[in-house]
C-alpha cells in the first residue's frame, strides 16, 4: 500500500510540490515511480493516487515521459541548490550539502535505479536526459569525494575515489529496495538514515576526526526528529 507524501519523501521535496492538481500529480508519481518502478506503474494508478479522474491527467501531461523528464528538472534544480557552496572547504558546509544531496537522491532514486532502455528506445531525447543526469550524479559523487580529500575532510588514497562514490551511489539508488524486504516493519524515513549510517560507516576509515563529531551530531539531530 503506497505511504504518505510525509514519510515517503524528504521535507524538502515535498516543498517542491503546491496543491495544484499538476504538482499533485507530480508529487504522486514520484511516489508511485519511487515505490514500484517507472515501468510498472499506469497513469491510472497516478491518477488514482492523486484523487483525480484519469483524464485530468491526460490534461496536464501527454504520458509518463513527460512526468519523468519534469522530474528530472525538478532533480536537478534541487541538486543545483543544495550544492551552491561545493568549492568551500568548511567541513560543516562539505557535511552538511552531501546530507542534502543524498536526500535528493533518495527522493528521486527511481530515475538512477530504472532501466529505461526499453522505455524509451524509440525516444532519443528521453533517453539522453536520463543518461546525462545519471553521468552527472556519478561525476557529482566522485567530485566531492575529491574535494574532501583536498579540504582535509578526507585521508584516502586516490586510487580508492572513484570506489567509494560508487558505492555512496549503489545505496543511494538501491538501499530502500533491499530494505524494505529485509525490515518491512521499519518506516521509509529509519531506512533512509540507516542508508546514511551505511555511507558514514565506510567512510569513517578516511574521515578527519572532527569531520566525524560533527557527522555524529548531524545523525543524532536527524534521530531526534523521525
Amino acid at each position: 500500500m503506497l505511504q504518505k507524501a510525509s514519510s515517503q519523501l524528504t521535507s524538502n521535496s515535498i516543498g517542491l510540490f503546491s496543491k495544484t492538481t499538476k504538482d499533485r500529480i507530480l508529487e504522486s508519481s514520484l511516489i508511485l515511480f519511487n515505490e514500484s518502478g517507472f515501468n510498472n506503474v499506469t497513469t491510472a494508478l497516478i491518477a488514482k493516487h492523486t484523487g483525480i479522474l484519469e483524464g485530468s491527467l491526460w490534461y496536464h501531461f501527454n504520458s509518463k515521459k513527460d512526468i519523468l523528464s519534469v522530474h528530472i528538472q525538478l532533480l536537478m534544480k534541487m541538486f543545483l541548490s543544495a550544492n551552491q557552496k561545493s568549492k568551500s572547504k568548511n567541513f560543516d558546509t562539505i557535511i552538511f550539502e552531501f546530507f542534502q544531496s543524498y536526500d535528493i537522491i533518495w527522493d528521486f532514486r527511481y530515475i538512477l535505479r530504472d532501466n529505461f532502455q526499453k522505455s524509451f528506445v524509440d525516444d532519443e531525447t528521453v533517453l539522453s536526459s536520463v543518461i546525462d543526469i545519471n553521468k552527472y550524479l556519478d561525476q557529482w559523487a566522485e567530485n566531492r569525494i575529491k574535494h574532501s580529500l583536498e579540504s582535509g575532510l578526507l585521508e584516502i588514497n586516490s586510487k580508492e575515489i572513484e570506489n567509494l562514490s560508487e558505492i555512496i551511489l549503489v545505496i543511494g539508488r538501491y538501499w530502500l529496495d533491499f530494505s524494505m524486504k529485509k525490515y518491512p516493519d521499519v518506516n521509509v524515513n529509519s531506512l533512509r538514515v540507516k542508508g546514511l549510517q551505511h555511507i558514514i560507516t565506510i567512510l569513517k576509515p578516511y574521515l578527519n576526526p572532527k569531520g566525524i563529531s560533527i557527522i555524529e551530531n548531524v545523525l543524532n539531530n536527524t534521530n531526534k526528529v523521525q
